[in-house]
């Protein structure tokens, strides 16, 4: 973390179970310092984090949606191109098909979605 000036003192108490939890989920959040993990608690208490979700997740997550995205896009031009070139030849049966098509893709969308929140 940068310099900052810490002139403040926190004391507590806390039975041995507690400073157990305390010093486990203090290992496991990756920080070292207890000023630090205090930050983390008090950010995410605040909303200002989501726990177990790091910048690198969100950003991976985001790059799986631009490239599915993409893919959807290609997907429709082809789509209103054949369409437009044959338009004699669809049915509402062949509609439909691509209809549940796009379902399944937005379905896909929608739980990379979730994952995020």
């Amino acid at each position: 973390m940068a310099n900052r000036t810490r002139d403040e003192v926190i004391y507590i108490r806390a039975d041995e179970r507690l400073k157990r939890d305390y010093e486990k989920q203090k290992a496991e959040s990756g920080y070292d310092s207890n000023a630090d993990f205090l930050q983390y608690l008090l950010d995410t208490n605040a909303g200002k984090r989501v726990d177990g979700v790091t910048l690198k997740d969100i950003w991976d997550s985001l790059k799986e949606i631009a490239h599915e995205l993409k893919k959807q896009g290609v997907n429709i031009n082809q789509i209103a191109r054949t369409t437009n070139m044959y338009a004699d030849l669809y049915s509402d049966s062949n509609l439909w098909l691509a209809k549940r098509a796009l379902e399944r893709i937005e379905n896909a969308l929608l739980s990379i979605m979730e994952k995020l929140l």
